[in-house]
């Protein structure tokens, strides 16, 4: 009688794990692992150890789902406010204080238009415990926005995304490329340095970031999520996203986590950032920075072969 129990029990456990592992992502650079530091400010906080690159979320899959609602009319121009309902595949509703803080937030979320053009990066906020976050947007495009939801449950430690979409009514464009590593936006003049003439798939690529005024001076820049600057990749077919914090920083990280946990300093001002792709193909990326308080977003097109 106890074998037979014994033997039902250790199947039941297998069968669970088996279903388990077929909703983690399939390959391992989905699986981007997170360490437990002090930031600056004395809190708990987890960090990236290293770069996942990357997502393709057409060969992930992550046990998690975000769904989109609003009340009021969508329109081109008009501001929204979104509720995302963040639950686990099965099901269940995941609150806030089931979410780490990473990179001073528990939750990032990425939205890009059809076009390209219309991006932003903003983190909604929880009203209550049962998994409703909300979050105020003004799409300036029309289209099907792909909205990227990214956390790291305080269960696994690990990066979690999900993918939903966002439709406003109006004809949509398509993307348009040229290879750029010059962007002006207001008075802030981006460029990306150190990057060849030709980008091969599943390569390591580290992306110097130099930002001056227009005259080419130095300008004071905030921190904005624990680091000087952000970078996010988005590929031309919509198949997923690379959300890259500077090597500078991740490295003070690091060095955190092995001394034990001390405080790290966010004031690194080097920013440089690895890129790696596993398809071929244009991409747009997006370098976000603080000044003054407001958010200004260089952007740049490379061809990847």
């Amino acid at each position: 009688m106890a074998t037979w129990f014994s033997i039902a029990t250790l199947s039941v456990i297998f069968v669970g794990a088996y279903f388990f592992l077929r909703a983690l992502p399939d390959v391992e650079c989905g699986l981007l692992h997170y360490i437990e530091i002090v930031n600056a400010n004395g809190e708990i906080e987890f960090c990236a150890t290293n770069h996942a690159g990357f997502l393709d979320l057409s060969r992930l899959e992550y046990p998690i789902k975000a769904k989109l609602s609003y009340e009021n009319t969508i329109a081109k121009g008009e501001p929204l406010r979104v509720r995302l309902d963040l639950k686990t595949a099965g099901g269940m509703s995941i609150a806030p204080h089931e979410l780490a803080v990473t990179h001073t937030e528990k939750m990032h979320v990425m939205v890009i238009d059809p076009s390209l053009e219309d991006y932003c990066h903003v983190h909604p906020k929880a009203e209550g415990l049962d998994g409703q976050y909300f979050f105020d947007f003004t799409p300036a495009m029309a289209g099907t926005y792909k909205v990227f939801t990214e956390i790291v449950p305080l269960r696994s430690r690990r990066q979690a995304i999900a993918l939903s979409e966002l439709e406003v009514p109006g004809q949509s464009n398509a993307p348009v490329f040229k290879r750029s590593m010059v962007s002006l936006v207001d008075s802030v003049r981006f460029e990306l340095l150190k990057v060849p003439d030709i980008l091969k798939t599943g390569r390591d690529y580290r992306l110097q970031l130099k930002i001056t005024d227009l005259a080419g001076n130095a300008i004071a820049l905030e921190t904005v999520m624990g680091a000087k600057g952000h970078m996010v990749a988005f590929d031309s077919v919509g198949t997923g996203f690379a959300h890259m914090h500077p090597i500078g920083s991740v490295a003070s990280i690091r060095t955190a986590g092995l001394r034990g946990g001390g405080a790290f300093d966010s004031s690194d001002t080097d920013l440089s950032f690895m890129f790696n792709v596993p398809n071929p193909g244009w991409y747009r990326l997006f370098a976000q920075i603080q000044v003054e308080g407001e958010a200004v977003f260089g952007r740049f097109d490379l061809k990847v072969e």
